[in-house]
C-alpha cells in the first residue's frame, strides 16, 4: 500500500515542482537590518504539564529530524518536580530511542530538579526519534501502597526544553518548512508585509501567519516594511515584487527571479548579517490574486510535505480532496496512535471544535483497537472488569474490552453513540480515553502481568449536520464561518495586523483554516454579500450596505445597557445575526471601541463562548462578557417569530371554530331527528 501511495504522490506533484534554484545568500547592512537571536536555542517540549502516577508510569516525546545533525551540541531538559513523599529508590529516567540514557533519585531533600540529556550522535540522524519520560515511585518502605494514590506523583514542567535542531544549520532548504519558520519564545518569526498591500496579499499572509502561529509555540509577528528594523529569528516575506518599495526589501528581492504572469514562487534564502543568520522564505508574484489562489500549498501538509530544493515556481496546484466536515479523524485533533496500559491508564485531553448538533440526535465515534492477548475474554465475575472509558465533555462512555467486534487477525471496532447534547454542552468538545481495571487492585500482589491497549489513529467522530433552518449564536463561532467567508474591511488602513491575524487565527477549526475572502468596503457588492458568510470589522457608519440595516444591529448606548452591558467600559463589541441578504449564512459584527491594544484574546474567548447568546464584549481592563440580556439581539427574528406565532394562532383559532360548528350541527341535527321520531 505505501509505495503505491508514493508513487501516487509523485504523479499528483508534477505540475507542483515546476523549477528549481539554487539558495541565495542575502547580505542585510547592519545599519538597516539587525539580526538578533541566541545559537544554542531552545524550544518548548510541552505546551502543558504533565503529571505521572506511580508506582510506574511513562510518557513518550518525538521529534523529526529531516536531515542528520552533524553538531553534538543539542539536548533536551526536563524541569521536574515530585511528591515530598518519596523515597529511594523512586528514580526519573531519560531514554533516548528506547536505550536508557540518564536515570537520577528522587529524594524528599530536592523536590525540584532540571534533568538535561545531551542527544547522542544516534539521535540526531534524519528520521523520527522518541525521547521517554519514566518516573518509578516508592512511598514507604515495607507499606504497601495501591496503584494510583494521589501522593505517588512526578511532574514534568512546561518550562522543559528541547533544541530547535536548526540554530546551527546553514542550509536550509524548502524541506525545512515549516519546522524551520516556526516562533518559540526566545526565536519569534516575523513576516514582512508590504506598506501598502493589497487585500489578496493580506489574506494570504494573514492565513500563512495563523497557520505557522497554530503550529509555533509563539505568534508569528507581522510587521511591515518601513517598520521592520530587527529581527530575533526567521523570516517570511510575502507579497508581489512591485508592493514593495522600501530600500531593504528592494535589496532583499533584487535577485529574485520574476516567472510568468499567473505563477507563484516560493524561495528559502539565507539572510546574513555579519556573524548571524537566520532562514528566509520569500513568496513571491506578479500578482497579489497569484498569491492568494496558491497560498493553500504553505499551509495544507498534502501539499507542502513534497517540497524540496531550495526554490519552486508553481503554476497549477494539485486538486487535493476536501476534508470531510462531518466525519473528522482523530489524527485531525492531533491524536497519533496511543497504547494505554498498566503503566499508562490515560492518554491527554484532545479538543475539536463542533458546530451546533440538532438536539436529542445521534453521533458515533468509531474507536479502532488493538488489545493484549492475555486480556480475559470470558465474562467471569472473579475476573478484573476492563473498560474503555471515553470521556466527552467530562462525560464518561464506556466499553467492555472483552466484548469487542474482531474486524480482522488482530484488529477490533467499537462504536459509540454520543448524544448530540452533551457534544452541545461545549463550543470546543474534550475528549479524553482510560482504562480501568489493568492494575492489581491488591497493593501488595506483585506480578509481571501487561495489559495494554493500542487506539489507532485511523478512529474517528462522525457527526450529522442540522438541517433545521439556523438561527446563529456565539455558541457557532467559528465553524459557521469557515467554509466560505467574506471578511469586510473600513476603506482606510485603519486595523491591525496583529488583530487580524487573532481573527483569522480564531476562524480555524480542527487545525484548519477558514476558506476566507478579504475586501475594502468600497469593493463589495450585494452578490458578495449574498454568497458568503459576512464578517465585518469596523464601525457601523463605515460600510455603505451595513449602514442601511443599522436599526437591526444593537449599538447605540441604550441597547447596549438593555443588554446588560456598560457602555463606558467597553473596548470590543460584537454581534451575530442572520445574514441580511442571504438567511441561511451567518452575519458577525465586530467593533472597536477604542483602538488600545487587546489586554486578552477577546478572539479566543469568543472562539470559546459556549452560551446562545447573539453579543459580548471585552471591557477596557481585558474582561470577555455574554450579554445577559438576549431579547433586543435579533429585531428580525423576532419579528418572524411573531409572525408565525401569530399565523398559528389563527389557523388554531380557525380549527377550534370548525370543530365548535362540527359539533352545532350534530347537536341540531339529532334534535331535528328526535322531534321527528315524537311527530
Amino acid at each position: 500500500m505505501r509505495p503505491i501511495l508514493f508513487i501516487f504522490m509523485i504523479l499528483m506533484s508534477l505540475p507542483l515542482f515546476s523549477s528549481y534554484a539554487s539558495a541565495d545568500t542575502i547580505i542585510a547592512d547592519d545599519k538597516s537590518l539587525v539580526i538578533e537571536g541566541n545559537e544554542s536555542q531552545q524550544r518548548p517540549l510541552l505546551s502543558e504539564a504533565i503529571e505521572l502516577q506511580g508506582p510506574s508510569s511513562s510518557r513518550d516525546f518525538y521529534y523529526n529530524l529531516t536531515k542528520d545533525i552533524e553538531s553534538d551540541k543539542h539536548s533536551v531538559t526536563f524541569q521536574i518536580q515530585h511528591s515530598e513523599l518519596l523515597i529511594e529508590p523512586s528514580s526519573f529516567t531519560v531514554k533516548i530511542d528506547d536505550t536508557a540514557i540518564k536515570t537520577v533519585t528522587l529524594t524528599p531533600d530536592l523536590l525540584k530538579q532540571s534533568v538535561t540529556v545531551t542527544l547522542p550522535k544516534e539521535a540526531l540522524l534524519k528520521g523520527t526519534h522518541k525521547i521517554t519520560a519514566s518516573f518509578y515511585g516508592i512511598l514507604k518502605e515495607g507499606i504497601c501502597v495501591p496503584p494510583g494514590n494521589s501522593g505517588n506523583w512526578l511532574r514534568i514542567d512546561i518550562l522543559s526544553s528541547i533544541s530547535t535542531f536548526d540554530g546551527n544549520v546553514q542550509d536550509w532548504t524548502l524541506t525545512s518548512y515549516p519546522s524551520a519558520f516556526l516562533s518559540y519564545d526566545n526565536k519569534v518569526t516575523t513576516l514582512i508585509l508590504p506598506e501598502k498591500a493589497s487585500e489578496a496579499t493580506l489574506n494570504s499572509s494573514y492565513k500563512l501567519a495563523a497557520y505557522l502561529s497554530e503550529q509555533g509555540e509563539n505568534d508569528v509577528q507581522i510587521k511591515r516594511e518601513n517598520t521592520i528594523d530587527k529581527v530575533t529569528g526567521p523570516v517570511i516575506v510575502v507579497g508581489a515584487k512591485e508592493e514593495f518599495g522600501s530600500v531593504l526589501m528592494r535589496d532583499i528581492l533584487k535577485n529574485v527571479k520574476e516567472n510568468e504572469e499567473d505563477t507563484l514562487t516560493v524561495g528559502v534564502h539565507k539572510l546574513l548579517n555579519t556573524d548571524r543568520s537566520v532562514p528566509v522564505l520569500i513568496v513571491t508574484a506578479k500578482t497579489p490574486i497569484a498569491i492568494q489562489e496558491r497560498i493553500s500549498l504553505l499551509t495544507d501538509e498534502r501539499l507542502f510535505e513534497q517540497l524540496a530544493g531550495n526554490t519552486i515556481t508553481v503554476d497549477e496546484l494539485p486538486k487535493v480532496e476536501k476534508l470531510s466536515t462531518t466525519t473528522i479523524p482523530l489524527t485531525q485533533l492531533g491524536f497519533e496512535n496511543k497504547i494505554l496500559s498498566s503503566q499508562v491508564t490515560m492518554t491527554p485531553h484532545y479538543y475539536v471544535s463542533l458546530p451546533q448538533l440538532e438536539a436529542n440526535k445521534e453521533a458515533v465515534m468509531r474507536l479502532v483497537l488493538k488489545k493484549s492477548a492475555t486480556l480475559p475474554k470470558d465474562v467471569d465475575k472473579n475476573d478484573r472488569k476492563l473498560e474503555l472509558i471515553i470521556y466527552v465533555n467530562k462525560v464518561p462512555h464506556s466499553i467492555d474490552l472483552r466484548k469487542l467486534d474482531k474486524t480482522s487477525s488482530d484488529m477490533y471496532e467499537a462504536i459509540i453513540p454520543i448524544e448530540t447534547n452533551i457534544l452541545n454542552k461545549q463550543s470546543i468538545t474534550d475528549i479524553q480515553f482510560e482504562v480501568t481495571g489493568f492494575q492489581l487492585e491488591d497493593p501488595c500482589e506483585t506480578t509481571n502481568e501487561r495489559y495494554w491497549l493500542y487506539i489507532d489513529g485511523d478512529s474517528s467522530l462522525t457527526i450529522a449536520k442540522d438541517t433545521t433552518e439556523p438561527s446563529f449564536t456565539l455558541r457557532d463561532f467559528p465553524n459557521a464561518f469557515h467554509d466560505n467567508s467574506l471578511i469586510i474591511i473600513p476603506d482606510g488602513d485603519v486595523l491591525s495586523d496583529t488583530r487580524m491575524l487573532m481573527l483569522y487565527k480564531a476562524l480555524m477549526a480542527n487545525g484548519q483554516l477558514a476558506n476566507t475572502t478579504l475586501k475594502k468596503n468600497k469593493d463589495v457588492t450585494k452578490s458578495d454579500l449574498q454568497k458568503h458568510a459576512v464578517i465585518f470589522m469596523g464601525q457601523i457608519d463605515e460600510f455603505t450596505m451595513l449602514s442601511k440595516n443599522a436599526d437591526k444591529i444593537p449599538h447605540t448606548s441604550d441597547e447596549l445597557i438593555q443588554q446588560g452591558f456598560l457602555p463606558e467600559v467597553i473596548s470590543q463589541y460584537t454581534f451575530i445575526t442572520k445574514n441580511f441578504w442571504q438567511a441561511n449564512e451567518p452575519l458577525l459584527f465586530i467593533q472597536s471601541i477604542e483602538n488600545n491594544v487587546l489586554k486578552n484574546n477577546f478572539f479566543t474567548h469568543l472562539k470559546e463562548a459556549n452560551e446562545g447568546t447573539s453579543s459580548a464584549i471585552e471591557t477596557k481592563e481585558g474582561q470577555f462578557l455574554t450579554a445577559v440580556n438576549n431579547t433586543l439581539n435579533n429585531d428580525e427574528g423576532k419579528a418572524e417569530k411573531k409572525e408565525s406565532v401569530s399565523f398559528v394562532l389563527i389557523i388554531e383559532f380557525i380549527v377550534l371554530i370548525a370543530v365548535i360548528a362540527v359539533i352545532l350541527y350534530f347537536i341540531l341535527r339529532k334534535k331535528k331527528k328526535d322531534q321527528l321520531k315524537e311527530d
